[in-house]
C-alpha cells in the first residue's frame, strides 16, 4: 500500500501496519520516509501515545505532528488511531485546516496483531463525510463484512472511552465482589465461571488476581478509566478510580 503511512510504530502502529500491508512509517526513533514524504501520503495514519498526565489525556504529541503536517502542507487524511478526550480531532480541523477523522483502535496488547487482523467493529469518526468515506473505502477494500459505524468526530472518540471505561468497571466491580467473597466463604473462582458462562455478560474482566497484582493494570485501561472520570465528571467513574487505588498495591497472602 504505497499512498498510505504510519506515524508512531509502538503496537497499534505495527499492528494497524501489518492490518493494511503499509510499509511506509514514521517515528522519532525509527524510519523509512521523511515526514515531508509522510505528508504527500492519501492516508496518515496516526498512532501515538496519549498518556494520562494529573488526570487528563495529554495529546499534545498528536497536536505536534498535527501542526508539523499542517505547516508541510498535508494532501491527505489524517486518521487518529489514538485515544483522545472528544472534541479533539475538531479542534485540530478548526484550529490547522487539515482533514482529520477519528478511527479508534480496540486492540488487546497480548492479541493486538491478531485484532488488527480480525476486527469485529470499525468506527469511523468523521465532521466532513467525504473525509470518512474516503477511509471507509479503504477498509471495505481490506475487511469483507464487518460491522463498520459511521459518526461524527465526537461520538468516535467517545465510543473508545465509553468501551474501555466499561472494561474497567467490570475490572473494579470483580474486586470488590471477591473481597465480599473473602468475607462470607463463597467461592469467587466458582462464581466468576458460572458468570462466564451467562451470555449477557461476556468471557473477560473477572480474573481478580493477575501476575499477583490486584485491580486494573496494564498500558490502556487506568489511563483511560481516569481520564474520562475527570473528562465527564461521572460519579460512578470517580468512584472506580477510588475503589481501584485501593486494592491495586495488595499482594496475595
Amino acid at each position: 500500500m504505497t499512498n498510505t503511512c504510519i506515524i508512531g510504530m509502538g503496537m497499534v502502529g505495527k499492528a494497524t501496519a501489518l492490518s493494511f500491508g503499509i510499509t511506509k512509517y514514521f517515528s522519532r526513533t525509527d524510519f523509512n520516509i521523511t515526514l515531508n514524504e509522510a505528508a504527500k501520503c492519501k492516508f496518515i495514519f496516526l498512532c501515538l501515545p496519549t498518556p494520562t498526565k494529573d488526570g487528563v489525556c495529554d495529546t499534545s504529541l498528536i497536536e505536534q505532528y498535527v501542526s508539523q503536517l499542517s505547516q508541510i502542507g498535508c494532501s491527505g487524511v489524517i486518521v487518529v488511531r489514538s485515544t483522545v478526550t472528544p472534541g479533539t480531532c475538531r479542534n485540530l480541523v478548526e484550529k490547522y485546516n487539515v482533514p482529520v477523522v477519528s478511527n479508534p483502535e480496540f486492540l488487546t496488547e497480548k492479541t493486538a496483531e491478531y485484532d488488527a487482523k480480525h476486527p469485529d467493529i470499525i468506527v469511523i469518526g468523521s465532521d466532513i463525510p467525504v473525509w470518512g468515506g474516503a477511509l471507509k473505502g479503504l477498509y471495505d477494500a481490506r475487511f469483507k463484512g464487518v460491522n463498520t459505524y459511521m459518526t461524527d468526530t465526537v461520538t468516535a472518540e467517545t465510543i473508545k472511552y465509553a468501551i474501555n471505561c466499561f472494561y474497567a468497571l467490570k475490572v473494579v466491580y470483580a474486586n470488590q465482589l471477591y473481597d465480599v467473597c473473602q468475607r462470607n466463604g463463597a467461592n469467587y473462582e466458582k462464581i466468576k465461571e458460572v458468570m462466564y458462562h451467562r451470555k449477557w455478560i461476556g468471557q473477560n474482566h473477572l480474573q481478580v488476581w493477575f501476575n499477583e497484582k490486584r485491580g486494573l493494570w496494564g498500558k490502556c485501561l487506568p489511563k483511560d478509566l481516569q481520564a474520562f472520570a475527570n473528562y465527564s465528571n461521572s460519579r460512578l467513574l470517580q468512584l472506580a478510580v477510588q475503589l481501584n487505588e485501593e486494592v491495586k498495591n495488595e499482594r496475595p497472602n
